[in-house]
């Protein structure tokens, strides 16, 4: 695990630095921190929208499926880099889905994604609130056990989540190295990724 938050790290520094930011000042800014698990979650929530959009057209036995699941661990990792979640903290990866079904673990993810919104202050209208830290790093821990039940749901062990997460990092340096962008996004790439 300690491999893949050091290369998530490393393409977190890239990125923000391709649009003038710097990733570690913005860990350390509490304003910035707060931006940026917002725009992590949202990212999150993204991801397994296509994953379970992946689920629903082609069921549980595609490659694309096994792909959009490391694409929320890119994000997963980014969030608990900010909050603080380092990688010996990460629950561990669990030998089985415990009879969960695909439909169950997306209901647990949005429960857990919408924990870790309301660990920020995002009711414009509410008063009081304001970030809390540690019910930001409990909701991205609770992220963590529905990966790996979706992982399991999808016969997916750490050593295969690993080389695909390897090589889709190695897609994602191209991608930034290109200008990848809303309007020159292609999914081509991922399916070069072998599984």
């Amino acid at each position: 695990m300690r491999e893949i938050f050091s290369l998530q790290w490393e393409l977190n520094v890239h990125t923000l630095a391709n649009t003038g930011k710097d990733f570690e000042a913005t860990m350390n800014d509490p304003e910035q921190k707060v931006v940026w698990i917002e725009n992590y979650r949202k990212a999150l929530s993204a991801e397994l929208a296509e994953l379970i959009r992946e689920v629903r057209d082609q069921g549980l036995s595609t490659q694309n499926g096994k792909v959009e699941i490391v694409d929320i661990l890119h994000f997963l990792v980014s969030l608990s880099q900010i909050v603080g979640l380092n990688p010996e903290e990460v629950p561990s990866f669990g030998p089985g889905a415990n009879g969960d079904s695909f439909d169950s673990c997306a209901i647990l993810a949005f429960l857990a994604l919408d924990d870790l919104q309301g660990s920020l202050k995002w009711k414009w209208w509410a008063k009081g609130g304001g970030f809390k830290p540690e019910k930001a790093k409990r909701a991205v821990g609770d992220l963590w056990e529905v990966l790996f039940r979706i992982c399991a749901v999808f016969g997916l062990d750490f050593q295969e989540l690993k080389k695909i997460y390897v090589a889709k990092n190695r897609i994602n340096f191209e991608r930034q190295r290109k200008n990848y962008n809303e309007d020159t996004k292609t999914e081509d790439d991922n399916r070069t990724i072998e599984i």
